[in-house]
């Protein structure tokens, strides 16, 4: 029983160190800011190092980067300066500077904007103005005025190669200048392309009046027609009272009116067409 009971105790501290192990690997390994990266070289090579640090580089940052390179002045070496990388938690070594470095060293005790802050700062100015991008390079170096630190941030698009540049003063974190940062134009109206074939003009018809049916037009010209009888009728009628009245106090005899039933044709009616209205009226005939 006791042998069982050693075997699962060694087995459990062989897990926890495991766990243990993993989890320092993962600290080590995660993204770190530019101080805490100066942080792990002060303490690796006494705090004095860092007034000798002339230039901090970091790339790929999403949003910050996993290694930093930090640039530190050493007259005792062949080019006057020296490269530590830092990745996480762990200072990786020192070799001669993988990029031409200038500069004096900077102040630190004026370094009151860390990359997490500028990157805050890059990141609002970048979404006033449209700008998206993937990942942004740091650059962190002395200014023009008694080596005040300055950040420079470098916002890049991999998908169009666009890359945006604000300069920021690591003491007061307003911004020196920009470049680069301007608003995209996504939405520019596309002309659409010209029809293989055009259609032609439309042109303006007037609407077609259909025609009566056949028995709607007769109907009609029966009931025109009867109209004009009653007319012509109430017309005679007119005529041989006038012409009564008058042979009544004259001498002559007219007939301006025709006999009833007459076929005398008149000059106001219409060539072609006798007057006959016996078929609708039976008039008394006026004597003379």
């Amino acid at each position: 029983m006791s042998s069982v009971l050693t075997r699962l105790s060694r087995r459990s501290s062989r897990v926890a160190l495991l766990a243990l192990a993993l989890a320092l690997a993962c600290q080590s390994a995660r993204a770190t800011t530019a101080y805490e990266a100066l942080r792990v070289l002060g303490k690796a090579r006494g705090e004095t190092i860092l007034d000798n640090v002339t230039e901090v580089r970091g790339t790929n940052g999403a949003p910050q980067p996993r290694e930093w390179k930090i640039i530190v002045k050493d007259a005792s070496t062949r080019g006057g300066t020296k490269e530590f990388d830092v990745q996480g938690t762990r200072l990786l070594g020192e070799k001669a500077p993988s990029f031409r470095a200038t500069g004096s060293p900077m102040n630190m005790s004026q370094l009151n904007l860390d990359s997490d802050g500028v990157h805050q700062v890059a990141e609002r100015e970048a979404k006033k103005a449209g700008f998206p991008y993937d990942h942004a390079d740091y650059t962190l170096r002395a200014g023009t005025h008694g080596g005040s630190p300055v950040w420079e941030i470098r916002l890049v698009d991999d998908t169009s190669g666009d890359v945006a540049t604000l300069n920021v003063a690591a003491t007061t974190g307003n911004i020196v200048s920009t470049e680069g940062l301007v608003k995209r134009r996504n939405n520019t109206a596309v002309a659409p392309p010209p029809e293989r074939y055009p259609r032609e003009a439309e042109r303006y018809t007037e609407p077609v009046q259909q025609s009566p049916g056949p028995g709607l037009q007769r109907a009609s010209d029966d009931l025109n027609n009867f109209f004009d009888r009653v007319g012509r009728h109430f017309e005679r009628r007119g005529r041989q009272i006038g012409d009564t009245f008058h042979n009544l106090f004259s001498k002559d005899k007219q007939h301006t009116a025709g006999p009833h039933g007459s076929s005398q044709k008149y000059d106001d009616q219409p060539q072609g067409r006798e007057t006959d209205d016996t078929d609708y009226v039976k008039p008394s005939r006026v004597r003379d």
